[in-house]
């Protein structure tokens, strides 16, 4: 018994020099008692255990928020990115659409030019509007395949590719029509070079070839035909060309010679007055002189001659 009670005040001495203090725990119904010392040594370890828990739930906490933080910066910036790009795209688009509607407007304004020039050829070539060999040569021009651009909408694409077709057929269009006009010109200007036209209005008195002489007995070689009409009526040019000759003439008076081109010329006498000169370039259907009766005569008429390379042919040939 009395070990037991030293054993006691041993214990107590040392609680004494440890410190702290004991939390005795008694059950309401059967169990043992149990006696828990809290010493201050481990009044320190919990209370550093539990601020280190806290300090390091807080950190936790302070980290996932930023984390978050971070988390949303980036998916913004994703989707700004995002919105910048397809911003840039449609703006790209826009652009384009807005540029090839001004070139559309200017190809508008080229098919305007096509269609004149068309009608100078029609007109030129005296075509009216009847399809002919031109409508057959167009209709003959290659047309371009459609093609995709890559990168711009589909609308934009097939624009972009429409307008690419019309203009390819434009030019070869434009590059025809010009090759056509350039002939239809110099045709013209064959054409406006050839005698082809009456240069009196009137009635045949006396035919190209042999006939009696109007002066005597015998038989002689009409070189043209003579023309006769009132007296004093205008005597026009048969084709445009160069007066080589204007004035008296022998036998055939008041006369004038016209060069036209290739070796053509064209004679025209016994003109009461002449009314171009020497050197000057006259235009088909313009008036050169006027009927009368000079020179080797029966009566006002015109002596009318063709001549190829200085020989007479018949002029009836070239007349409508």
């Amino acid at each position: 018994m009395n070990l037991s009670k030293h054993k006691r005040e041993v214990r107590k001495r040392e609680l004494r020099k440890r410190g702290g203090f004991s939390i005795v725990i008694v059950p309401h119904y059967q169990g043992k008692t149990r006696k828990i010392e809290i010493t201050p040594t481990r009044i320190y370890v919990s209370a550093l255990s539990t601020i280190l828990v806290i300090a390091f739930l807080t950190a936790a906490a302070f980290s996932y928020k930023s984390l978050n933080n971070e988390v949303a910066q980036v998916k913004g910036m994703k989707f700004n990115a995002l919105l910048t790009a397809q911003s840039k795209e449609l703006q790209t688009a826009q652009n384009q659409l807005a540029q090839t509607k001004a070139e559309l407007d200017s190809l508008k304004e080229y098919v305007v030019y096509l269609s004149n020039l068309e009608k100078e050829v029609r007109s030129s070539l005296k075509l009216g509007n009847s399809k002919v060999s031109l409508e057959y040569v167009l209709n003959r021009t290659p047309k371009a395949k459609l093609q995709s651009a890559d990168k711009l909408p589909e609308n934009v694409a097939k624009l972009l590719a429409e307008e690419t077709n019309v203009t390819q057929l434009s030019e070869q269009r434009a590059k025809t029509l010009n090759m056509l006009k350039g002939a239809a010109d110099e045709y013209n200007v064959l054409l406006a070079e050839t005698p082809n036209i009456w240069p009196l209005h009137g009635y045949i008195s006396s035919p190209f070839g042999w006939r009696p002489s109007p002066f005597g007995s015998g038989w002689e070689f009409h070189k043209g035909i003579d023309i006769c009409a009132y007296y004093g009526a205008p005597i026009r040019a048969a084709a445009a060309g160069t007066v080589e000759y204007a004035g008296w003439f022998g036998g055939y008076g008041n006369f004038v010679k016209i060069y036209h081109r290739d070796g053509i010329e064209t004679c025209y006498g016994h003109m009461e007055k002449v009314a171009v000169k020497a050197g000057e370039h006259v235009k088909k259907g313009q008036v050169i002189g006027y009927e009368g009766c000079t020179g080797l005569c029966t009566g006002p008429h015109l002596h009318y001659e063709v001549r190829i390379n200085g020989v007479a042919v018949n002029p009836i040939k070239y007349l409508p």
